[in-house]
């Protein structure tokens, strides 16, 4: 673990970890959460791009940046469906977009308390459905996404083997949220050297999110769901973080199924850690394996830059 790796860690814990997210689940406390993040947005500076803001047929940013090529990148954004937004997630989309040659479609889906379950799992598909219908082609669509963006990812890709849509080339889930009965051993284990999350407040973000749900529902917690037929998938973690479990769970799922995984886990590092690539030499590793990921499912060939 690098030196960088270990002060993000200690500030983390000091700074955002207290005011992430809501222990009593009222609206207020929820709104204040989504506000907390968004004014941390341009705190982790990001690459430059062009921002061009879509509002219909589905709400969103296109990011771009440079010479781009046919492959495109649907992101969702993290923040346990309660916060976060294409803006506060610019540092990873401005990343893709230049590393990968990719246009990044940024969704700013709909999410709680004003809207519940299945509001995001809508408006993720819809999404997908407008990139088919405006000629994109699926061998050159990636979905990628952290934390309960990485729970999104996984229930889009499920949701469309439902509906015989067609696949994506591959999916990325950076420290994804994939089983919110948050029962798993490193949610137990990892409360003290988690960074960022807070173990309370997720679990009882997850039953709220769940309600009066079978909490093992696949298209709800993905961890419980049988991934045959599914793309290529990328999936990065930190070993300190209380989701290593949930990413453990999708590597086994992926194993039973016969589905290509890139797996890795990363020493003591923070959650969604590639959002910290300006300054960590491990977030700037993992996402040149993420270009490098899109790169081969896309079928084609990136150079990445100087």
């Amino acid at each position: 673990m690098s030196w960088q790796g270990r002060i993000l860690n200690q500030v983390l814990k000091r700074t955002m970890k207290p005011v992430m997210l809501p222990r009593r689940l009222t609206r207020a406390r929820m709104g204040i959460s989504a506000w907390a993040m968004e004014i941390s947005a341009g705190l982790v500076p990001a690459p430059s791009a062009r921002i061009t803001p879509l509002h219909r047929p589905v709400k969103g940013e296109w990011v771009e940046n440079g010479e781009n090529t046919s492959r495109v990148v649907l992101y969702f954004h993290g923040g346990a469906y309660i916060a976060g937004s294409p803006r506060t997630h610019r540092p990873l989309t401005a990343a893709l977009a230049r590393d990968a040659g990719a246009r990044v479609l940024a969704l700013d889906y709909r999410q709680a308390p004003e809207y519940g379950y299945p509001a995001w799992l809508e408006d993720a598909v819809a999404a997908y459905e407008h990139l088919l219908k405006s000629g994109e082609r699926p061998n050159q669509i990636v979905l990628a996404g952290d934390s309960a963006g990485g729970n999104l990812v996984l229930i889009t890709l499920l949701r469309l083997r439902e509906l015989g849509l067609p696949m994506p080339a591959g999916a990325i889930c950076l420290s994804p949220w994939t089983d919110l009965t948050c029962t798993s051993k490193s949610f137990r284990q990892n409360v003290a050297c988690e960074a960022m999350l807070d173990a309370v407040a997720v679990a009882a973000l997850g039953k709220h999110h769940i309600g009066e749900r079978d909490p093992k529902d696949p298209l709800v917690s993905p961890a419980y769901a049988n991934l045959e037929g599914l793309p290529p998938l990328m999936v990065h973690v930190g070993t300190g973080e209380i989701l290593l479990d949930d990413a453990r769970a999708i590597r086994r799922a992926a194993n039973k199924a016969g589905v290509s995984m890139d797996y890795k886990e990363w020493t003591d590092m923070p959650h969604v850690f590639p959002m910290f690539h300006r300054v960590l030499p491990e977030g700037r590793q993992a996402l040149q394996e993420m270009t490098s990921f899109i790169a081969r499912v896309t079928r084609t060939r990136v150079t990445a830059p100087a």
